[in-house]
């Protein structure tokens, strides 16, 4: 007999006079497993609740098998835990529930292809018993049993580590500021905030002033009267007309717009008596 199996065969004399079918067997083994690290028997049913004096023991309780199903109930660390077994289609379908949190992992068995007999030596009852410790320890136990808690922390540090920013280096050159953007603003390579004009704003406003909305006025006073625009009359963009240039200003008859600047004077007014630019000589 291999350590690996030490305690098997006491804990079955303990239950073989229970022993009724096969997947008496499979719920036997599964608890000596869990026997094996460190969890104790507390009784049957699936309650979910502590009074603090139950009685622990590695033995399997009474009735454990009296029905179709199972349903255990463990401790671990002063930590509930609870073993079912569903029999369905010749399969024995076991999970353990971790009640804190309802953490569940599971496993299932083919009852016929893992228990052979009812008795005798483990070899001839489950031939592929050593699989079978391997699936309960890795699937059933372990997962349960064991919480990743190095890979959160690591995760968390290394999180940390990429949001944390550099520390100030005083040697260091602050970037260039973009133009237009206000250097006082602590985002200096943000866009600058768009310089338009209010057009249609009093039409969402209910008790907003009669005009204006969508149509825009080109006339109106709080216009740009430096920069006007082409085709706007009284005035052109800077540039649009080359210095030295003969040029007919265009505008409203009448003489200047209320508010703008009176033209300057063209070659095409009306020459003072008497004077003689020699043009046609």
């Amino acid at each position: 007999m291999s350590d690996a199996l030490f305690g098997w065969d006491l804990t079955f004399k303990t239950v073989e006079k229970d022993i009724k079918r096969k997947s008496d067997v499979i719920i036997a083994f599964i608890h000596w497993n869990l026997s094996k690290r460190g969890f104790r028997s507390i009784g049957i049913g699936d309650e979910r609740t502590l009074s603090g004096d139950e009685e622990k023991s590695e033995l399997l309780p009474t009735g454990w098998n009296d029905k179709d199903n199972y349903a255990l109930r463990y401790l671990l660390e002063n930590k509930l835990f609870i073993l079912h077994g569903l029999n369905t289609d010749g399969n024995l379908i076991v999970n353990l529930m971790r009640s804190e949190d309802l953490v569940v992992s599971n496993i299932a068995v083919k009852i016929d292809d893992t228990v052979k007999e009812l008795c005798g030596p483990i070899d001839k009852m489950m031939p592929n018993h050593r699989e079978l410790i391997y699936n309960v320890r890795r699937d059933l136990i372990d997962t349960v049993t064991e919480r990743p808690t190095t890979t959160t922390e690591t995760q968390t540090s290394r999180s940390e580590s990429t949001t944390r920013r550099p520390p100030e280096d005083p040697l260091r050159v602050p970037p260039r500021p973009m133009p237009g953007v206000n250097p006082d603003t602590p985002d200096l390579w943000g866009m600058p905030p768009p310089r338009l004009p209010n057009i249609g704003s009093s039409d969402l406003d209910p008790f907003a002033p009669g005009g204006g909305g969508m149509l825009f006025n080109p006339f109106e006073p709080r216009r740009d009267l430096e920069n006007p625009g082409l085709g706007i009359p009284g005035g052109l963009p800077r540039g649009a007309v080359p210095p030295g240039a003969r040029f007919d200003p265009f505008g409203p008859p009448g003489g200047p717009m209320p508010g703008r600047r009176p033209a300057p004077p063209d070659a095409d007014h009306l020459p003072p008596p008497g004077f003689n630019d020699n043009m046609f000589l």
